[in-house]
């Protein structure tokens, strides 16, 4: 091989070892060539001539040690200065472990206040992960917060590879369950793997607005999914464990996204079974004659509760049981009518079969109407839908029997005024009076202590009924009274607890009519109701202007506009 074979081979190795660039690769090749034509002049004996191969051979080595340099400083800060993967620990202090690539905490944050009692001055910087999960479990368990009456773990692993932080998520729970098994606790650890990319914003939104973590939210996110009901701002206020026995109380929530070990426990409530003796000691009924039971955990105005349902022969119960005192929030109960289910469910119609039932029973058009409610619901111990929808001149409530398809009941309300219009019927042989005498005798309440809010003839099941809806300073009723024979068909009360018990003193209608008008001048009234809403009576006022919707709430003490929404229809 001749100096100029050398020399070539020798360049190409530079080309691909130099880190600089074809520039910089020019600039240091520059310094070893001679220049074309230039003689290479006979040297002293004393002194050898170098040979160009061996001129290019140093330059390689040496760009070889400035380009090992610097990859080796890439690879230094890629593996122990970088932020590898984010870690977020939620019970209800929310503490964020920031790791690098080898599993060396490079930071840790208090995410709230709690957070802080937590870590307590604790310096992690530079421990294993394992380490780092052993002195926060160990704090949070000496803190009080992690404990057999509350014993679940939110684990959240921000990783853009799914794979590596899939493998965090597992070393983490199975640390978590040694640490917590340690400690004679039977922990319940939920986690999940959050990739970090632009779906992210609405989660973020959802933490910034209730100061909460990326992980927190996206579990109310999936509880939320699976019950539109519940509502993002009080959960956000729930602790880790509500919301896990929220989430393994839920039918339909979609898991996949979060690993669950263990079993939430529910140690700080009353129990299922003393739920369920609450309630039938309230209605007087003996557990041995209940043929049909079901009980939930659920959360609902501030509070987690037990939804209790049961049947004996002839009637249903509905309770909403405190989750702490076993105090009763409310009740309902009906007779069960002769097409009671078998408990199988029952739903052959689907949602858009049974708004076509309803339309077809109303004369109308789907493209001439507006739907505002579609909802799946249990009544008189059947599975059904109630749908309202209204059009130009009139408003519509229907009932239609999810197994069938049959239009159980129906109201239709002219828009125009506040007069119902509902169908004659012939088996009305009891009056409105006489049907208002029976609920008041029922309540043990007299004329004179109440306020009528509702007062109307309907179809409930085949049969016309008066429903009739009063209130004290301290309790609200609602009656369903049979229009043949004066029977009380299903009942519920309330208690109203604190706030205005004016019974009725404050703006008049007309007056709130004028209030909501004129926040939306050229819109038309749709209908007006007086409502109890914690302890105060509430104006609600629907609104409509072409496609726009408005809904009004309006406190009848005061006058004061609590609630206004808008929405434009599609």
């Amino acid at each position: 091989m001749n100096n100029r074979e050398m020399g070539k081979k020798i360049r190409q190795a530079l080309e691909h070892a130099a880190p600089a660039g074809p520039e910089k690769l020019s600039e240091i090749l520059s310094r070893c060539d001679h220049q074309e034509g230039e003689p290479i002049m006979e040297q002293e004996k004393t002194k050898r001539v170098i040979p160009l191969w061996a001129r290019l051979a140093t330059a390689a080595a040496a760009v070889l040690v400035i380009g090992g340099g610097c990859l080796g400083g890439t690879l230094y800060y890629q593996r122990n200065l970088a932020v590898d993967s984010e870690i977020v620990l939620d019970v209800n202090p929310s503490i964020e472990i920031r790791l690098n690539a080898k599993e060396k905490v490079r930071e840790v944050t208090a995410q709230n206040e709690d957070a802080v009692q937590i870590l307590d001055g604790m310096d992690l910087k530079g421990t294993d992960l394992k380490v780092a999960v052993n002195a926060l479990l160990g704090s949070l368990v000496k803190h009080g917060y992690i404990d057999d009456l509350a014993n679940s773990i939110l684990v959240t692993v921000e990783n853009d590879d799914s794979q590596r932080g899939e493998q965090l998520q597992i070393e983490i729970v199975e640390e978590i369950n040694r640490i917590l098994s340690a400690q004679s606790i039977d922990g319940a650890v939920l986690s999940q793997n959050l990739p970090k990319t632009a779906s992210d914003d609405t989660l973020q939104a959802m933490a910034d607005k209730y100061g909460i973590s990326m992980g927190k939210a996206s579990l109310i996110q999936t509880l939320t999914t699976a019950n539109p009901l519940l509502s993002e701002e009080g959960l956000a206020a729930l602790s880790i464990n509500e919301l896990n026995l929220l989430l393994e109380a839920q039918d339909n929530t979609q898991q996949d996204a979060i690993q669950s070990v263990g079993t939430a426990s529910d140690k700080a409530y009353i129990g299922e079974q003393a739920a369920l003796q609450a309630a039938l000691s309230h209605a007087g009924v003996a557990e041995s004659d209940v043929t049909q039971q079901r009980i939930k955990l659920d959360f609902d105005d501030g509070a987690v509760e037990y939804d209790v349902d049961f049947y004996t022969i002839d009637r249903e119960y509905e309770y909403e049981i405190h989750a702490t005192t076993g105090a009763v929030l409310s009740y309902e109960t009906g007779l069960i009518g002769s097409a009671r289910p078998d408990g199988s469910g029952g739903v052959q119609v689907s949602l858009e079969e049974a708004k076509q039932a309803a339309l077809t029973h109303a004369g109308v058009s789907a493209d001439s109407v507006a739907f505002t409610k579609t909802e799946q619901d249990t009544d008189d111990g059947r599975t059904v839908y109630e749908l309202e929808f209204q059009d130009s001149a009139s408003r519509y409530d229907y009932i239609v029997d999810a197994g069938t398809g049959t239009v159980l009941s129906y109201k239709i309300k002219a828009i125009s005024g506040s007069s119902t219009s509902t169908q004659p019927s012939s088996d009305a042989a009891v009056s409105l009076e006489e049907a208002k005498q029976a609920a008041l005798t029922h309540a043990g309440v007299s004329a004179d202590s109440v306020t009528f809010k509702k007062t109307e003839q309907d179809r409930d099941d085949g049969r016309t009924v008066y429903e009739i809806e009063f209130y004290t300073s301290s309790r609200g009723y609602d009656y369903t009274i049979d229009a043949a024979t004066g029977t009380v068909l299903s009942y519920q009360y309330e208690d109203i607890g604190g706030g205005d018990s004016n019974g009725g003193t404050g703006i008049s209608e007309a007056e709130a009519r004028s209030i909501a008008q004129n926040r939306a001048p050229g819109a038309q009234i749709i209908s007006c109701e007086l409502d109890r809403d914690d302890g105060q009576m509430i104006y609600e006022i629907e609104l409509r202007d072409g496609r726009t919707e408005y809904d009004c709430e309006i406190r009848q003490s005061d006058g004061a506009v609590i609630k206004w929404e808008q929405d434009i229809d599609d």
